[in-house]
């Protein structure tokens, strides 16, 4: 077997969370920040070969959106800081957290200063060099 199917369980519990979240609605946010929380866990547990920083920065970015979609602001704090304090990022998590920006702008607590705060930190690490995005 190949492809979605050969990857590990970690990576199935990430990409179960960004499709969920993607899907939407209240039921499958609840149910990506489990896949998610999931996909963090078994990559915090597994093998070094099998860790994947991408992937694990991909995952607490899903949780920062399910969160702060729910209108938990500080619960998408903590998740972001998950991805904000790490060393370097790929194209790919840059665009992500590009997203997250727009997402924290247009909410109804964008005036919030915890909130202007986050976009200011996010904006601050996109605009640093990025890694080319990793091998899935």
């Amino acid at each position: 077997m190949s492809g979605v199917f050969s990857f590990s369980e970690a990576k199935q519990w990430a990409y179960t969370g960004t499709t969920l979240l993607t899907v939407g609605g209240r039921e499958q946010i609840q149910s990506a920040v489990a896949a998610s929380h999931r996909a963090v866990d078994l990559y915090r547990a597994g093998p070094e070969e099998e860790r994947s920083p991408g992937d694990v920065r991909a995952a607490h970015l899903d949780l920062a959106t399910a969160y702060l979609t729910s209108g938990e602001v500080e619960g998408a704090g903590t998740e972001l800081s998950e991805v904000l304090d790490a060393d370097g990022h790929t194209a790919s998590i840059t665009i992500r957290l590009r997203k997250l920006a727009a997402l924290l702008g247009s909410g109804p607590y964008r005036d919030a200063q915890p909130v202007v705060d986050l976009r200011e930190h996010i904006h601050e690490v996109t605009v640093r060099p990025t890694r080319p995005t990793e091998p899935r």
